[in-house]
């Protein structure tokens, strides 16, 4: 990775971490992420509850692509990789890998949904934590485009990590944390954290920045910092991602 793109894929995930709504991700996730991986259109489709008719709603740039997200949700039954949007595990897939070019460019969907906007090849994202579904990620290029690399896959796939931590939090961890939730005295008792570091780990299961703890608690980032890797320590982990998959499975 050469150090413009290593300083733009961590410009995106900082931006990725500061979305806290759906209308976040639209109007800054999305086209920050057309600028480090460029397309022509992005979407993400979220999924509906049960009750409701279809069963995602979309949130895509730019504006325009309105229609086809439209069209598409008419004619969803028709995608030959919809199987891809119920995987509990995150996967990543290049359509133009699963499917032939006379499949894809000649089928329904593709020309009631896709042909107008001259789409050629697409990156599906499917996005899960915990074996749970959260939605699909997907990035569109046409035809005046090339095609997607295995290095852009690779940057996709890395910013996945990130992406289904967002979406866990946004639509999962609420819930999760008010009702049947981890219990941060019984971690603290059996990792022996102090009653600072209990504090810190509390915060950090509410997903909070190093700032807000470190203003939440008055103490420095750097003196943060310190009782965060004392915690790292204590439970075996290596970053505050290992952290949040290591109560996720006890608590599961």
């Amino acid at each position: 990775m050469d150090k413009n793109m290593f300083l733009m894929i961590n410009d995106l995930i900082y931006d990725l971490y500061s979305c806290q709504s759906v209308e976040d991700l639209k109007n800054i996730f999305l086209p920050r992420l057309r600028l480090v991986i460029p397309c022509s259109y992005t979407t993400i489709l979220l999924p509906n509850p049960p009750d409701q008719a279809s069963p995602f709603y979309p949130i895509y740039t730019p504006e325009s692509f309105a229609i086809a997200e439209e069209r598409y949700l008419q004619s969803i039954h028709e995608d030959k990789l919809l199987w891809n949007c119920y995987s509990r595990e995150p996967k990543l897939v290049r359509e133009s890998d699963l499917l032939p070019n006379d499949v894809r460019l000649n089928s329904r969907l593709y020309q009631e949904c896709y042909q107008g906007f001259h789409i050629y090849d697409s990156l599906q994202y499917t996005s899960a934590y915990n074996r749970q579904f959260l939605g699909v990620l997907t990035l569109f290029r046409t035809t005046d485009e090339p095609h997607f690399t295995e290095e852009e896959m690779f940057y996709v796939n890395a910013l996945g990590l990130h992406f289904n931590a967002v979406l866990y939090r946004m639509f999962c961890a609420v819930s999760a944390h008010t009702t049947s939730g981890p219990d941060s005295a019984f971690f603290c008792d059996q990792y022996h954290l102090t009653k600072k570091e209990g504090a810190i780990f509390a915060l950090l299961l509410q997903y909070k920045t190093n700032e807000e703890i470190s203003d939440a608690l008055d103490i420095t980032v750097n003196t943060l910092q310190k009782h965060i890797q004392n915690i790292f320590r204590k439970t075996n982990t290596a970053s505050k991602w290992e952290l949040l998959r290591l109560v996720s499975d006890q608590t599961s």
